[in-house]
């Protein structure tokens, strides 16, 4: 399975629910201005500039504008009132499942209670669906997680090379659940993966301890041993969250020495 790259570097799975496309005005507005709401520069309940001044930054028509607008009101971002023009919403009204609002997320702007709600996404659906994997794996299935496996062993010395081989196992073992929803689901969870590994490489811990576990949900599924699967996977989830814990402490630390 091959990991496609957006323009943020997050991966992103073939079978993920469709990003709103880059392309055009109106599709450079809707990054551009979810992106500052999501990472703050636009404050919750905070007013948008005026059409006419979004409108020159953006060198767009009316027209294009309200598309964009009408784009990030369905994502739960804004809301326009009459007379009270175009507001930021609560962030309890965004919808954090997007793909496209997860993606918006920069890592410095990822609240702790936030990355602990990512870790416990995982939790509740990648066990399980290393379990269903373990019963309904094809021959195709195990050869995608093999390589993707493979690559993350011979790619140790390469964070950025480990990181897309470490999603497209993950996206893999969801893949070969063969459960539908879970499969919907595996887009959401490489946008998780990829805000998890853009937090957990500005610290340079070794790649090589994930490398067993990662076995382990390999070797369980391959055995067709279903409490293997869901075990090992929960230990690597596990392990990521450890690995979260370390870059955390090691920023507040970096942040308390300097000067």
């Amino acid at each position: 399975m091959n990991t496609l790259m957006d323009i943020n570097g997050l991966p992103s799975s073939t079978s993920a629910p469709a990003r709103y496309p880059r392309s055009g005005i109106h599709g450079t507005i809707v990054h551009a201005i979810g992106g500052d709401i999501v990472n703050g520069a636009l404050q919750q309940g905070q007013r948008l500039p005026s059409d006419q001044e979004m409108m020159a930054r953006f060198q767009a028509s009316r027209t294009a504008l309200r598309e964009a607008m009408k784009v990030l009101s369905s994502k739960g971002l804004i809301e326009s009132r009459q007379r009270a023009g175009t507001r930021v919403r609560p962030r309890s009204d965004w919808d954090l499942l997007d793909v496209d609002v997860l993606s918006w997320h920069r890592p410095e702007s990822i609240s702790e209670s936030f990355t602990a709600d990512l870790v416990e996404l995982r939790e509740l659906i990648e066990p399980v669906a290393a379990k269903l994997a373990a019963d309904r794996a094809t021959s195709d299935d195990l050869t995608r997680i093999e390589a993707a496996y493979l690559r993350m062993e011979t790619s140790v010395d390469d964070y950025e090379g480990f990181y897309m081989a470490d999603v497209d196992f993950h996206l893999a073992v969801l893949n070969a659940s063969h459960n539908q929803l879970v499969q919907r689901l595996a887009g959401i969870i490489g946008t998780v993966l990829g805000l998890s590994f853009s937090l957990q490489k500005t610290v340079r811990i070794p790649l090589r301890e994930s490398l067993e576990s990662h076995y382990q949900v390999f070797d369980g599924i391959r055995q067709r041993n279903r409490r293997s699967a869901e075990r090992a996977m929960r230990i690597t989830i596990r392990r990521g969250r450890n690995t979260l814990s370390q870059q955390r402490k090691a920023v507040r630390d970096q942040a308390f020495q300097a000067p």
